[in-house]
């Protein structure tokens, strides 16, 4: 009788079962945490991507007016979208500070999302609690193009 019962057995044991699904609640679990820190990551990337086109337009700003300008809407509409938001994608606004020759623009973004290496040398982070000040600084020269040819790449003529 009892080789009879292993025999017919047909369906899943109920630890088989417990099992399987406790390996799809962890899948799901690890691409959710991934999903959501791959969403910040692009964030940051934003950020940055902003914090350099607003120096960039401070810059301009500054070419023709002889001025570093006070905030975000001296910028607008001339140099930057009206449609541009005065803060982040996680809610911290953008913040210039200029001295007689640079400009800097700064946010908060979570601690440990950007780093020099990932961003260049043009960047500042500061450490401050869960958060970072991140900020760009660019000089009038800084958006030129330093450019150097050797002879050899020259056209011959």
């Amino acid at each position: 009788m009892d080789d009879n019962v292993l025999k017919r057995r047909k369906g899943f044991s109920l630890a088989e079962l417990s099992l399987v699904l406790m390996l799809a609640g962890v899948f799901i679990a690890a691409a959710f945490y991934s999903a959501a820190k791959i969403r910040q990551v692009v964030s940051a990337q934003r950020v940055m991507t902003e914090l350099e086109s607003i120096a960039l337009a401070s810059t301009r700003f500054y070419s023709e007016r002889g001025a570093w300008p006070a905030a975000l809407a001296d910028l607008r509409p001339g140099y930057l979208a009206q449609q541009s938001n005065d803060v982040d994608p996680f809610g911290n606004a953008y913040t210039i500070t200029s001295n007689a020759s640079s400009v800097s623009v700064s946010t908060f973004l979570p601690k440990g999302l950007v780093t020099p290496e990932s961003f260049g040398s043009e960047i500042v982070i500061v450490n401050q609690g869960n958060n970072d000040l991140v900020s760009v600084s660019k000089t009038p020269e800084s958006r030129t193009w330093k450019l150097k040819y050797e002879k050899k790449y020259i056209y011959k003529q």
